[in-house]
């Protein structure tokens, strides 16, 4: 009997250290997904106001003319600025045993109308037609618009990234790249400040994946972690809200 005992005992330590190996392994293989954000510091500015022309033409004349305007787009708008983080090691009641400061930041940011956004490694992949077009029509966009979002997002160039465990492969989506120093830029693979369309396949939800590029000249020579343009509807009586992800590398 004692012999079956110790073997009783040593077949139930194996089972105890395996487990802990199982478990072990798995933790290893697990990748965080991208984060809700808070937000600090927002300040929000609007459109220069024009000073229009004017003429004075004597009587019995007729004067051709053209009239050019600039102005602002109804259907969009825009958030930049810096990323801030740390990367912890915390419990389902957010106690901390270690953490570390994030001193350049990479990674993405992410902006969708929807806050319940399924970010399992095999669910995020690049939006495809139908769902652009369908935010299209949620934001009163007609298909004859030059800045409706198909028209916007009209690239195919950006890198390769990857959505928690999940890799977007390069140049597979449809993108944009925001403006530096005023100036439009060529999308290239390399471009700053690229902006992807991508979705929740789950749910059929459109994601809006910037790039985060660490303290590079944005569009009014500032300096900025991230930029990026969202969709907004012109007719609607109140602002479309929109939740905000962090993903940092």
């Amino acid at each position: 009997m004692a012999n079956d005992d110790s073997t009783t005992r040593r077949q139930g330590i194996l089972l105890v250290v395996a487990l802990l190996l199982i478990g072990a392994t798995l933790a290893s293989f697990a990748i965080a997904d991208p984060a809700g954000s808070t937000i600090s510091g927002a300040v929000t500015s609007f459109g220069p106001n024009s000073t229009p022309a004017s003429r004075t033409d004597n009587r019995s004349t007729i004067t051709t003319m053209v009239l050019s305007a600039i102005q602002q787009d109804q259907h969009w708008k825009a958030y930049v600025g810096n990323v801030t983080g740390i990367l912890t090691l915390d419990n389902p009641s957010n106690f901390t045993i270690y953490s570390w400061d994030v001193t350049t930041v990479t990674g993405q940011v992410y902006a969708s109308r929807y806050n319940n956004i399924t970010w399992s490694s095999s669910n995020i992949v690049c939006a495809d037609a139908a769902v652009i077009n369908a935010e299209s029509v949620f934001h009163n966009m007609t298909a004859a618009q030059p800045d409706r979002l198909n028209r916007t997002f009209n690239w195919t160039v950006h890198k390769q990234f990857q959505v928690g465990g999940n890799t977007i492969a390069e140049s597979s989506c449809n993108s944009t790249v925001t403006y530096m120093n005023d100036t439009r830029q060529v999308p290239t693979t390399g471009s700053p400040f690229q902006e992807v369309l991508i979705k929740d396949n789950a749910n059929g939800y459109l994601v809006y994946m910037t790039s985060i590029d660490d303290d590079v000249q944005g569009y009014d020579n500032t300096s900025y972690d991230f930029q990026m343009i969202v969709a907004e509807s012109d007719v609607k009586s109140s602002a479309t809200p929109y939740y905000f992800y962090v993903e940092l590398r």
